[in-house]
């Protein structure tokens, strides 16, 4: 069972969205609070949800009702993992791990408490989105690339870049991906696995487009791990670039 943080009681607000005046200004008083949207009630949904979670800027969490079938969970995991702006939603950011993970070819049963899918229906959800998974998986490898990139002596594009595609598209991936850096468990274990195919992602790994920061913001806690692990997979991952 992977070791999840959960948050203190005491400091839930249960709510709607949009979050009521009253309830905000608890939050600007104590900025230690944190709303859980009752989902099902909410008259917000969706996407226009995910903008207005975004924009507001502050730690939430939905929940869901258990009536949810998986039609509609896979269809907010989709909006989650491709729309172009970051929101803060530990349900769905470690929902969004365990798909990457099984990716991977992790077993998931008994690892995630309370999971948002099933195996089966991690494995259904990759089947009928492919293209969606194999992007984040592509990214998140490649973030291997950006890790070297951060090293001053090893910043040259020549050498970076050298014999991999360049992806120039701001929208590759939905740009929530940052959130996975977050998970105290994510570099541990996405990074013991092999890599695939490795790209030169020039906006994310060059621009400040992550709220306006840059990636190595949301992974700089995880930078001393990533170093000797690159030294780790030496010789072969370079030979594999």
């Amino acid at each position: 069972m992977l070791e999840i943080q959960r948050p203190d009681p005491s400091t839930i607000i249960p709510c709607t969205a949009p979050i009521e005046i009253d309830h905000l200004k608890k939050y600007f008083d104590n900025k230690d609070l944190l709303f859980h949207i009752d989902y099902n009630n909410s008259k917000l949904q969706s996407k226009k949800l995910f903008t207005y979670l975004s924009n507001l800027d502050v730690p939430s969490d939905l929940v869901l009702p258990n009536t949810i079938d998986f039609e509609e969970k896979s269809d907010l995991l989709c909006e989650y993992m491709t729309l172009p702006f970051i929101i803060k939603l530990p349900v769905f950011n470690l929902a969004a791990s365990s798909i990457v993970f099984r990716h991977k070819g992790y077993a998931l049963n008994e690892i995630y408490p309370d999971p948002y899918f099933t195996e089966t229906e991690v494995d259904l959800y990759i089947e009928n989105n492919t293209e969606i998974v194999t992007r984040w998986v592509t990214f998140l490898d490649s973030c291997l690339i950006y890790a070297q990139k951060c090293i001053p002596e090893l910043d040259m594009e020549e050498y970076l870049t050298g014999g991999i595609d360049i992806i120039t598209d701001k929208n590759y991936v939905g740009y929530s991906i940052v959130n996975l850096f977050s998970l105290n468990f994510f570099f541990h274990n996405y990074y013991t696995r092999p890599v695939g195919t490795l790209c030169y992602f020039k906006p994310q790994f060059e621009e400040h487009m992550f709220l306006g920061k840059n990636l190595f913001t949301y992974f700089a806690t995880k930078h001393n791990f990533l170093l000797p692990m690159l030294s780790t997979l030496g010789k072969d991952y370079k030979n594999d670039k």
